[in-house]
């Protein structure tokens, strides 16, 4: 009966409410309140069956449904379904961060979520949640819920790593606009920088902040370089060609200017 669904699906809402995951249903936690209205746990999922095939809930993976709000539409975004599913600490960074940190003007349709054990991935309207394990003590620097790294640290882990999917101009960009921004930026930046303890990325951001903010701004930095003598490409993956910048031990393969990031 019609009436039987539009009860469960009241029923469904209001527990992942209570749950504090509007409009996300836990199937395994949740069933238990609409059992109350269909009087058996084989009849509500009956009802919720008949709701998924004629639309009205949809099913992301086993054990998570997305539902509509009281107006019939669908709110749930990848981060919030991120938000349920990621084992705890997890942390969004790369492109995604920067873009919720309106440090980008380009839509990450990919989401790198740092996660403590292994965790399958996730597509949700077209969109890809990509999980990496890594060590608990390796996932800090985040904020909100969902859980976002902070402008520094996302900066900090695209220039680490080209695993995170960010393009070498938008980082550029986004350092620019944060550093312009928050006077306090470039203070956060470094005290990132000394805890993720990488001597590339660090010899990079260095190079970065020293011309676009200038040698004082930069200084600081300079502790973190490392005494390895091999020079760093200032974009992974690049061509190893470019002039030398001895001071922060870089061959600087790609423009370092926000207009022009990116190319050679």
């Amino acid at each position: 009966m019609p009436f039987i669904e539009d009860r469960v699906l009241v029923e469904l809402n209001r527990a992942a409410d209570i749950a504090g995951r509007p409009g996300i249903a836990v199937p395994s936690l949740d069933l238990g309140i609409a059992d109350e209205q269909t009087g058996s746990r084989p009849r509500t999922r009956d009802a919720i069956w008949r709701l998924e095939k004629a639309g009205r809930v949809s099913s992301v993976r086993k054990d998570l449904l997305v539902l509509p709000d009281a107006n019939g539409q669908i709110k749930v975004s990848l981060d919030d379904l991120i938000a349920v599913i990621a084992p705890k600490p997890y942390l969004i960074t790369g492109g995604r961060a920067l873009e919720h940190h309106d440090l980008t003007d380009q839509h990450y349709f990919a989401a790198a979520v740092l996660v403590p054990s292994r965790t399958a991935p996730l597509n949700y309207r077209s969109e890809r949640a990509n999980f990496i394990s890594t060590d608990k003590k390796n996932i800090w620097g985040g904020r909100g819920n969902p859980h976002y790294a902070s402008p520094e640290r996302a900066i900090m882990d695209a220039l680490k790593s080209t695993r995170y999917g960010v393009a070498f101009s938008q980082i550029v960009t986004a350092l620019s606009q944060a550093g312009h921004r928050d006077p306090k930026f470039l203070t956060g930046l470094l005290v990132c920088a000394r805890r993720l303890q990488s001597d590339t990325a660090a010899r990079r951001v260095g190079l970065l902040v020293d011309r676009l903010f200038g040698s004082d701004a930069a200084a600081p930095f300079r502790e973190l370089i490392g005494k390895s003598r091999t020079p760093t490409l200032l974009r992974r993956g690049g061509r190893a060609d470019g002039p030398f910048d001895s001071k922060w031990r870089v061959i600087v393969n790609v423009s370092t200017t926000p207009e022009t990031a990116g190319s050679k």
